[in-house]
């Protein structure tokens, strides 16, 4: 093989790095609680669906097996982190993860606030006066996982054309 070819195509006829395609497809990932399976079907029946709609979500769709609860979310906006921080800090979607986090671990807790990456940093937290500041987390501060590839049949995969990146 010849030391710039890869399996017989040149590298400037390979297909450019899995980008992040558009709608962004966010995957969240945490571990049930053993033996909560059946309390966490009934909460997740009980999603904030107006919440999502208005914070500019447009599909979420959740996965349990294995112990494992996995939530996805769609969103075709550009401005991920406004959609994201609109969505978690609203007081639908904190009740929401209240019923959540007794059972289930390693996802965002209902008292997290949400912010731009830009704009904040996690561990700013503190008292000032009789005001309590809670920390500001982003994407980058969680387990969150973006698509960069997908394809179905009889379509070209999907790999976007702007890079994915915390800015």
């Amino acid at each position: 093989m010849h030391a710039d070819t890869l399996g017989g195509q040149e590298p400037r006829d390979r297909h450019d790095a899995a980008l992040t395609p558009r709608p962004l497809r966010l995957l969240l990932i945490g571990r049930v609680k053993p033996g909560a399976e059946m309390q966490l079907r009934e909460t997740q029946t009980r999603f904030p669906q107006d919440a999502a709609i208005e914070a500019g979500i447009d599909a979420v769709e959740a996965f349990i097996g294995s112990g494992h609860y996995a939530i996805a979310l769609e969103i075709a906006r550009d401005d991920i982190q406004h959609v994201l921080a609109t969505f978690f800090n609203d007081d639908r979607v904190r009740e929401f993860r209240t019923r959540l986090d007794p059972i289930v671990d390693g996802l965002p807790g209902s008292d997290d606030q949400f912010g731009p990456a830009d704009r904040f940093h996690a561990g700013v937290s503190g008292v000032t006066g009789d005001e309590r500041v809670r920390t500001v987390y982003n994407t980058g501060d969680f387990p969150f996982a973006a698509s960069m590839y997908r394809w179905r049949v009889g379509e070209p995969p999907q790999t976007g054309t702007v890079p994915h990146t915390r800015t």
